[in-house]
């Protein structure tokens, strides 16, 4: 092991030979011995110590207490003072530059050698220390997700910047405030404020998951869905005394479920209007003009009972993208969107428009107008979709089929009337 070296600052040159004397006879090595300040932070940085022997009392432009303090702060060299003076003020001065410790004048040996080793040891430990928490420091400002850290009454002591960033508070703004000014959280489906997770936290004394839909309100009033957890910080004897909150803003990962789930329905759609689509040329077949008529009110029921939930939820759904009002004029747009997708997904390309007044819905094509001639039922069927499902939207007004391949035309159209006043 090597030895520890020792740079000695004393303006006394006998003082400073006996020093040297003594700690050499220790074991220890002495680099030099200076009477200034000034030469003092020259030798440190030229050859850097492990150790400075530090009289507070020199000679020159800047004394010990002063040369320490800039050895301290440039350096992060251990200094150990040497005085004559135990006064209060004296003292109190050199506390300042952060000292490992005093040997007061005249001294004896095993004070030398206990005041060096502890004043290692004590640097070594604080240098680990510094280590640890640059660490946890770096790791904490590095991390992906939003971290907030408060004492055990709520006050912020920290956050690293995700959290800056999705809450929209500037450390200096937050730092001091409690957490419920700066993380208000409310109930994502009843706007109702929730519990503060600093108050879970300690009645729980556990970590704690956020199990409500949860809405952060940032600090220009921006929600935004967030899903957290909290757990209590403690020290060394097991007691809290703060609780660190990490959450993640997932408005992401709700458009994507979102988007999954359209894909599911879309799905769905298209698999129920294959089978349809399949199944109506087998089905419609030599079917007797008397039972016509009943089968075709047999499939609006059953159309209504298996559709009309899903194009509710789907009304409310464009309704709400873009904020737009429920009126009839919105309505019927949805309304119309939502027919076309569905005839879409049957093959048939249609059109939307309006003429003399009125809204036409045309169809451009019919996958089944080879055997539109044998059998009127395909028409019943386009015919029971469309009036039925317009009877969903509760508008004031009518539909009529105006054109129709059944009666020999080229296309097939829909004429609605619609009263926009009530």
């Amino acid at each position: 092991m090597s030895k520890i070296k020792i740079l000695i600052v004393e303006d006394e040159s006998i003082v400073a030979m006996d020093i040297k004397h003594r700690a050499e006879g220790l074991g220890y090595e002495v680099t030099n011995i200076t009477p200034s300040g000034e030469e003092a932070l020259k030798l440190v940085r030229e050859n850097p110590p492990d150790l400075v022997l530090m009289d507070i009392v020199l000679k020159g432009k800047i004394d010990g207490i002063e040369t320490a303090q800039r050895i301290h702060d440039d350096f992060d060299i251990p200094v150990l003072y040497l005085t004559a003076y135990s006064d209060e003020e004296t003292l109190k001065r050199a506390k300042i530059t952060e000292p490992f410790g005093y040997i007061i004048k005249p001294f004896e040996d095993r004070e030398l050698h206990s005041s060096v080793e502890i004043a290692i040891y004590k640097h070594e430990m604080d240098r680990k220390l510094k280590e640890s928490e640059k660490w946890l420091s770096t790791t904490l400002e590095s991390i992906g997700d939003a971290v907030i850290a408060t004492d055990k009454e709520g006050n912020i002591i920290f956050m690293n910047p995700v959290a800056r960033k999705v809450t929209g508070w500037e450390p200096e703004e937050a730092i001091g405030k409690t957490l419920l000014d700066v993380f208000k959280i409310i109930n994502e489906d009843t706007g109702i404020p929730l519990e503060d997770p600093v108050t879970k936290v300690l009645k729980k004394d556990a970590v704690i998951e956020m199990n409500d839909p949860a809405l952060l309100i940032t600090k220009n009033g921006t929600r935004l869905p967030i899903d957290d957890s909290s757990a209590p910080i403690r020290d060394e004897n097991g007691s809290v005394i703060g609780v660190a909150l990490v959450f993640r803003d997932i408005t992401e990962r709700k458009r994507s479920e979102k988007e999954r789930e359209e894909l599911l329905k879309d799905k769905a759609r298209g698999e129920l209007s294959n089978f349809v689509l399949s199944a109506l040329p087998v089905f419609a077949s030599n079917i007797p003009p008397q039972v016509r008529n009943n089968i075709a009110r047999s499939f609006s029921d059953r159309f209504e009972k298996n559709l009309e939930p899903r194009f509710r939820e789907e009304l409310k759904g464009c309704l709400e993208t873009g904020n737009a009002a429920a009126n009839p004029e919105n309505i019927f747009r949805c309304y119309i969107s939502w027919l076309r997708e569905f005839f879409s997904n049957l093959g048939i390309d249609t059109e939307e428009g309006s003429e003399d007044g009125y809204r036409q819905f045309k169809f451009h094509n019919c996958p089944w107008v080879d055997d539109s001639e044998s059998s009127p039922m395909f028409c019943m069927i386009c015919r029971a979709i469309v009036i039925r499902s317009f009877t969903w939207t509760n508008l004031k007004g009518n539909v009529e089929q105006t054109h129709c391949l059944e009666d020999k035309d080229n296309f097939c159209n829909f004429e609605f009337v619609i009263n926009y006043n009530e």
